[in-house]
C-alpha cells in the first residue's frame, strides 16, 4: 500500500514539473526575422504555418544592424514597435494596438537626442 501511495505521489509530481517547464518554454517571445514569414490577408504567418504569427518580428539593414523590431500578436502588431537608424541608435518607438499607434510615440535623431514626441 505505501508503494501505490509513493508511486502516485511521484507521478503527480512528475506531472506538475512539466507543466511548469511547458508554462516557460511557451511563455517565451520567438524572434523571427521577417524573411521566415507571409503575409496573407492583412496578417503574418510564419511559412508554412496555418497560424497566425506571435511573438517579435524584426528585420536588419544589410550591415547586419537591426532595423526595425516589433511584437505582434496573432498575426497584428500589438505592442512594442522599435525603428533603427543604420547606425543602430533609435529612430522612433511606441506602442501599437491592433496596428495602430497608441499611447505616447517618441522620435529621435540620429545622434540619440529626441527630435519629437507625439500622444496618440
Amino acid at each position: 500500500m505505501v508503494d501505490k501511495f509513493h508511486t502516485l505521489k511521484s507521478l503527480q509530481l512528475s506531472i506538475l514539473y512539466l507543466g511548469i517547464i511547458y508554462m516557460f518554454s511557451c511563455s517565451e517571445n520567438q524572434e523571427i526575422h521577417i524573411s521566415k514569414t507571409v503575409q496573407f490577408e492583412g496578417k503574418i504567418y510564419l511559412l508554412d504555418s496555418d497560424d497566425p504569427f506571435t511573438g517579435i518580428l524584426y528585420n536588419e539593414y544589410s550591415n547586419g544592424q537591426r532595423e526595425y523590431e516589433g511584437y505582434y500578436k496573432k498575426g497584428s502588431p500589438n505592442g512594442k514597435l522599435t525603428y533603427y537608424f543604420e547606425n543602430g541608435s533609435i529612430m522612433r518607438e511606441g506602442v501599437l494596438k491592433s496596428g495602430s499607434p497608441a499611447g505616447r510615440w517618441t522620435y529621435y535623431n540620429s545622434n540619440g537626442s529626441i527630435k519629437e514626441i507625439r500622444d496618440h
